[in-house]
Formats: structure tokens, sequence, C-alpha cells
């Protein structure tokens, strides 16, 4: 089914009022391919979404957490390889097929895990992660906001305070408000954020070389490395922040979806999420280093002072909300998807309150997990990057970057994309063994690793095997079976 077609479907469906009451229907469903004229963004727009997703406090605690492990040389160095490999291989796994076709993300990954693996990845990639996610960048929001307050009063700081949770219930509430009025409100708040946010991080920048010349800061060493080897240490600040680019996977192919074409979905991810996010980092990195906190919400105050750290901790607070709100936007896209006729019988807000409920109850019964966030998010990219792996193989040389609409907007039960009971066995072999061989060659809780992975990294061979596994079983076994539609030859 070309891309035409799919168009001509949705205009029987929508009617002449596309552009209005059927456009949103569409969006908020994904119940069909999006119409070029349905579509939200265009280059700049989907940069400034990407720059507010990726430009969070997330972004100063990983910089502080490379801090940890190298200098500010070695660190900047990790910041931009990590990032610049799990963005693009993230983005060519993602956006590519979903600025084409206008598909909603967890849709098309039906023609690579079956409908019902896709509801198992969802799972897996989007509920458990998304709901951390936003505990823990709530929490995020919670202490900045605490954080201002105790400066402007001058008083003192209380991360475990009834402030910080009243806080952080907040931020969850004012994000399902915002998410339910749908995407126009995101791109909104997008747009008028976004750039007042790098320009905040370009002001803490040079308030930080104000204070310490450029050889000063290259100089320093990090804060505390865990190995004697800086080798490995700097193996392990370049895999954190893959482990940063290979985490956007499971949102960035929905935001795509709302992009014009596949150019315009792919390259503001490298201009937004990879240069927003290594802005962030080197920020963080480099205050860490020389004050000796990760904390924004302590260094900020020593950098700017009163008045400007006031006014920062605030945008950075609400820099939170515009992450919280493109994630939580595209995991409820999926969910209508995968998730049953109930589900999908229910409204859009109370779809998205249902979803938000156990962060609310983590903000407020495990506050801790805050500061499990550097090992929460290394453990995603164990299984991130192989979902990676398996898309580029799929969408690019096994299926040569055509997808069957038809297929996968239709009964599931006996189309193309049925597998085995709705199950692609290749699929989800590929993804058991691109994690597992993740987790060998390195353990997030522990840091053990093998002597591999001081030379090849954990995210790069778990993508690179995830993804031949499945291309190789598929080339062997699907065709034989008519299994998922895959073209000959």
């Amino acid at each position: 089914m070309t891309t035409k077609s799919a168009s001509e479907t949705l205009e029987r469906r929508s009617g002449p009022a596309a552009g209005s009451q059927g456009w949103s229907a569409a969006a908020e469903r994904g119940d069909a391919p999006l119409l070029p004229s349905e579509r939200l963004w265009g280059f700049k727009e989907f940069t400034f979404a990407n720059s507010a997703l990726a430009i969070a406090t997330w972004a100063f605690l990983i910089g502080g957490a490379v801090g940890l492990f190298v200098g500010p040389k070695e660190g900047i160095a990790a910041i931009v390889i990590g990032n610049i490999f799990g963005v693009v291989l993230t983005a060519l796994a993602t956006t590519v097929m979903a600025g084409r076709y206008g598909v909603e993300q967890f849709v098309a990954l039906r023609s690579q895990f079956g409908y019902n693996g896709s509801r198992l990845v969802y799972l897996l990639a989007v509920i458990v992660l998304t709901m951390g996610w936003l505990a823990v960048l709530a929490m995020m929001f919670g202490r900045s906001i605490d954080g201002l307050t105790a400066l402007a009063s001058g008083g003192e700081a209380s991360p475990l305070g009834i402030k910080v949770a009243i806080a952080s219930v907040g931020a969850i509430l004012l994000t399902w408000f915002i998410v339910a009025r749908g995407p126009t409100s995101i791109k909104v708040f997008n747009m008028i954020v976004a750039p007042a946010l790098v320009l905040l991080m370009v002001a803490m920048l040079w308030l930080i070389l104000s204070r310490h010349s450029f050889g000063d800061l290259m100089a320093m060493e990090a804060l505390d490395p865990p190995f004697e080897d800086r080798h490995l240490n700097f193996i392990i600040a370049i895999e954190i922040n893959m482990a940063a680019g290979f985490s956007w996977w499971p949102y960035i192919g929905n935001l795509a979806r709302l992009t014009r074409n596949e150019r315009t979905a792919f390259w503001p991810n490298i201009l937004g999420i990879f240069g927003a996010a290594v802005l962030g980092e080197i920020v963080g990195l480099l205050a860490a280093v020389a004050l000796g906190d990760s904390d924004p919400t302590i260094w900020m105050t020593q950098i700017a002072g009163v008045a400007v750290g006031v006014v920062a901790l605030g945008f950075i607070a609400f820099a939170n909300i515009t992450s919280m709100a493109n994630i939580l936007y595209t995991s409820i896209v999926g969910l209508r998807q995968v998730g049953t006729e109930g589900l999908r019988r229910l409204g859009w807000g109370t779809i998205l309150f249902g979803f938000c409920i156990i962060p609310l109850i983590l903000v407020l019964a495990y506050p801790q997990m805050y500061d499990g966030f550097f090992i929460f998010l290394v453990w995603t990219s164990a299984l991130n990057s192989a979902l990676a792996g398996i898309g580029i193989a799929d969408y690019f040389f096994l299926r040569r970057q055509r997808l069957d609409l038809r297929a996968l907007h239709g009964p599931q039960e006996h189309g193309s994309y049925r597998f085995i009971g709705g199950f692609n066995p290749i699929g989800l072999v590929a993804l058991a063994i691109g994690f597992l061989t993740y987790v060998w060659l390195f353990n997030p809780q522990t840091l053990d690793n093998v002597a591999a992975f001081r030379y090849l990294t954990a995210s790069l061979p778990s993508c690179v095997i995830a993804g031949l596994v499945h291309y190789v079983l598929t080339r062997l076994f699907a065709h034989g079976r008519h299994w998922g539609d895959y073209p000959r030859g």
C-alpha cells in the first residue's frame, strides 16, 4: 500500500474536515496514517520540540554523572561520541518510517514483532520506563522548586521534604492538563520554553567560564573515578551517554509522526536532541567538576547568585514539564493502539490520568528512586539499543523502507503481520540476545564488565548483534513460511 492510498483511506475516514476534528482524532488515537496536511511540525517546530524534550534537569544530572568518571577534557569527548551514536541510531530506527508514512510508532512495530509482540515491547519499553521517567522528572521538578523557595527565603533545601512531594504531584497533574488539551498545546509550550532554555544554557556556560579559565577547567580531574584504569572510566562515560541517546527510542517516533516528511523527521533530532542534550550535559559536567556537586539546584545558585539563580531554577523546573508532556503524549498514543477495545473507548483525558496514577504513587511512596537515576538510565540502553538495531535491520534492509499500511491498521488475526499468534519469534529472540549481550558486556548495577567492553562499549554490540540476528534469522526462516510479508530477493 503506497502513501497515496493510505492518504485516500484516511480521507474517506475523516472527510473534508480532517484538518480540524478529523485531525484531532487521528493524532490522538493513531488509528490511521496522518495526511501531510494534518501534520503539525515543519523543520523548525520539530527542532524546538526536540530541544524542549532534551533540555531538562536530566541533562545536567547526566553531565554530573560523567564528571564522576572522567574530567572535562575526556568528558566532553564522551558526551559528544556517546550521544551522536545513540541519537542517530535511534532516529534511524524510529523517525524515518514515522515521517514517511505518518504511522504511529507502535503500530509500525507490528511489522517487526507482530501485533501481540508489539504489545509486549510496549509494556517493557514504555509502560515501565515511561512511568519511571515521569516519576523521576516530577521529582526533579519538585527539588528544583524546593531549591528555588529555599534560595528566595534564605532557608535550607529539603530534598525529601513535603514541599518536594507537593511540587512533584503538581508537576504530574500539570503535565496531565497540558497533554489532555492535545498536541497543539504541547507545540505552543515547546515553542516558548525551548528557545529560552537554550539561552539559559549558554548563560550558565558563560558564567562558569567567567569563574574558571578554559585551560583550568580542562585540567580538572574526575570527582570520584571508580577504577584506576582511566581508559575504562572513559568508556563507561561514553556508555552513559549512549544510554542517554538510546533512551529516546520510545518517544521520538511518535513525535516524528507529526512532521511533514522523512527529512524533517530525521535531521531535527541532530540539531534538537543531540545539540540540546550535549549543551546541557557539558554545562552539568563543567559545573559538577568545578564546584564539586552535580545537583543543579545547588551549583546554579553558587554560579549565578540569588537573583539569577531563582530565574534559572524556575526555567529548569518547567523544562521538566516540557519533557514530561512530550513523553506522556507519545506513550498514550501508543497505548491506545496496543490496548484492548475497552481501553480504547476511554476518553483521552481519562486514559491520560490513569497512566499518571503509578507515577503519582512513586513520587509519594518512593522518592529515593531519584537517587538511582544513573543506574536507571543505563539499564534502559540494554533494551533500547537492541530495539534500535532490530528496527534498522527490519525497515531498511529487510523491508527496503516499504510498509503495508492496510495490514498494519486492518484486522490483525489474519493479516500479513500476524506471524505466530501475533508474535514474531525471530524479533523477540533477537531482542533477548541483544539484551543479554549488553548485560554480559557491562552490568549497570555493579559496573562489572568484560575485557571487550573496554573497546566496544555495550550499547553498540547490543544494537549490531540484535539487528544481525534479526536479519539472518528472517532471511533463513521467515521467507519460506511467508511470515511478515517480507519482499523476496
